[in-house]
């Protein structure tokens, strides 16, 4: 699609040129149904997301199927796209995003809104999904931000919600009945009502949401009878036996995670009260040490991948994490391949994971401690057992390891300057233990959002202004020239606390934002608030309500029809211990 010269003159061209070890093809003209799978940010993050290599694999398993990729294009190739008039097209055959049946959006990050729609604007297709035409693509939106989908109901005609790897097959296959005998928009609507009965698929268009004076919600409610008022999120029960890629794609071009990932847990036994991935992929599933190991090895041989990453939301939850680590190790080690696990809790399994590591290719490792002090830790209910944790840390820093890395949050709920001065001190005593060795000490401070389907969902982002003297402290205190660490942007935190928890009234603030230029909120280089802030201005919207307002337990929210499987009345009483808590313990709070 793109000559040489073009190539030559953007940035990063391996993102646009195809062709990749391990890609599908197929003859457009052999299928019954086309899908394109996109993601919504650049080709890098997309080809790294798991969730979007599984679909990738799952619907190119079916054989009167075509499924293709897009990503977004950069600044410097979406400019020449525009200035050409050439319409967005699949990575694989070049099908312009028009042409294809449907069109499936991969949404991880509410930093991906403004990507949606410049997906649909530079393929041609109408931005409204009021505006379409019968034979527009179907916009499909699935991920783990669609747990709130209403921001994006102006835009999306479905949303998967939860799981997709069994209800995409079931919408694909009704498609593929249906689909060629829509030819007006009340087919169409009769479409969207047959897949509104799948458990797991919401189409907006087909509810309505009404407000008090005050902006709040007062009812949400289907427009057609037999309609579930509620939709009840989608899990695969049996991950074991879950469809899995057997070869993974192998990019040109380095990708933000560049090895094979093996998920071999879904969800996490803690109940971290600002934790959204643990009720959204609740309940807990594992995969055996057997099939692990054959996915493993199937995927190396066919990538030649030198790391093989063990993916969950708590690795060392997993019930014989020990023995698939040493039954890995024994196979990988003498072929040069080095094991690696996400954040880590903090358990005594460690140490002995740590032996297993002799003798294999190894960087760095990190915790998620969250919090300095026990009493924050005993707010947000995150358990450490500290003599462990330093005894880990010790042996990390003194036995060949590359770096350490600890993630923090800042502005948490009841935390004052005591939390904040025993974080430093933590640091510190990490750094005393620091005897040999060339490993890193490095922090990283996130704002705490209080996101939805969490026990926290009642409470309100900080305060810049509190915010900025909170990072102040830590930076005064923390300097040390072996200590790095950065913080993370508090107008990106206020954004996405906004988009998170916004409502249907959100979506005209995504469009005009986008229509001012907005693009790549998640790249630091991109990000410019002043356009949200002009958007939010000229729209009417009121963010205090979204953002700083601590909101009634009772009241309703924009996503309160979504069933995670853990309920509302769970998450208000687990909030009620905490607020307890707090006023027990309510002293110098710095908040």
């Amino acid at each position: 699609m793109f000559s040489k010269e073009i190539l030559l003159n953007v940035s990063r061209p391996g993102r646009y040129i195809n062709h990749e070890w391990n890609a599908y093809y197929r003859n457009p003209g052999e299928v019954k149904l086309k899908f394109c799978l996109a993601y919504p940010d650049l080709y890098e993050v997309g080809m790294s997301n798991l969730g979007f290599r599984i679909i990738y694999d799952l619907l190119n398993q079916e054989p009167d199927l075509l499924c293709e990729r897009v990503f977004l294009p950069w600044i410097d190739m979406e400019s020449f796209l525009r200035k050409n008039k050439i319409p967005l097209a699949s990575l694989e055959s070049k099908i312009p995003l028009k042409d294809f049946d449907l069109l499936g959006i991969s949404l991880h990050s509410e930093l991906n809104y403004t990507g949606v729609l410049n997906l649909l604007y530079l393929g041609n297709i109408p931005l409204l999904s009021a505006e379409r035409k019968a034979d527009s693509p179907l916009i499909v939106a699935g991920g783990s931000a669609c747990f709130n989908p209403e921001p994006l109901a102006d835009f999306i005609d479905l949303f998967v919600i939860g799981e997709g790897e069994e209800v995409l097959l079931e919408i694909v296959n009704l498609c593929k009945n249906r689909r060629g005998e829509i030819k007006d928009k009340e087919g169409k609507r009769e479409l969207l009502l047959e897949l509104a009965h799948l458990e797991g698929v919401y189409v907006p268009s087909l509810y309505k949401t009404e407000y008090f004076p005050n902006g709040k919600i007062s009812r949400f409610y289907p427009l057609f009878p037999g309609l579930a008022p509620r939709i009840k999120k989608r899990i695969v029960s049996d991950l074991n036996n879950a469809p899995y890629p057997h070869r993974t794609v192998v990019p040109y071009i380095e990708i933000i995670h560049d090895r094979i990932g093996i998920e071999i847990m879904r969800g996490c036994p803690h109940r971290c009260r600002f934790c959204q991935a643990r009720n959204i992929y609740y309940p807990r599933r594992e995969r055996s040490v057997e099939k692990i190991k054959e996915l493993a090895w199937q995927n190396f041989l066919s990538s030649g991948y030198e790391e093989i990453a063990l993916l969950s939301l708590s690795s060392l939850d997993y019930s014989e994490i020990e023995k698939l680590f040493f039954t890995l190790s024994q196979v990988f080690k003498p072929l040069g391949v080095g094991l690696s696990l996400p954040s880590l809790r903090i358990k005594r399994t460690v140490k002995n994971l740590l032996k297993a590591y002799q003798g294999m290719r190894r960087s760095g490792l990190t915790f998620a401690p969250e919090a300095g002090s026990e009493r924050m830790r005993k707010i947000i209910n995150k358990k450490i057992d500290l003599k462990i944790f330093y005894e880990i840390v010790e042996e990390i820093l003194n036995s060949g390891w590359q770096g350490l890395k600890l993630y923090f949050m800042l502005g948490l709920p009841g935390e004052n300057e005591k939390d904040l001065a025993e974080t430093v001190e933590m640091v510190y005593r990490i750094l005393a233990m620091k005897k040999k060795g060339r490993a890193r000490i490095h922090l990283s401070f996130n704002t705490f959002i209080p996101k939805p389907h969490t026990s926290f969902q009642w409470l309100s982002l900080i305060e810049e202004k509190l915010w900025k003297e909170k990072r102040a402290y830590l930076e005064e205190k923390l300097k040390h020239k072996l200590i790095r660490y950065n913080f993370s942007n508090y107008q990106e935190d206020w954004l996405e606390t906004l988009l998170s928890r916004g409502d249907r009234k959100l979506g005209k603030v995504i469009l005009k934002a986008w229509e001012k230029g907005a693009r790549f909120e998640a790249w630091r280089e991109q990000f410019n608030f002043k356009i949200w802030q002009e958007a939010i201005s000229e729209t009417g919207i009121e963010p205090a309500l979204y953002i700083y307002e601590k909101r009634d337990l009772n009241e309703i929210f924009p996503w309160d029809f979504i069933e995670t499987g853990v309920g509302k009345e769970e998450l208000v009483r687990d909030y009620q211990v905490f607020e307890k808590y707090l006023r027990i313990d309510n002293k110098e709070v710095f908040c």
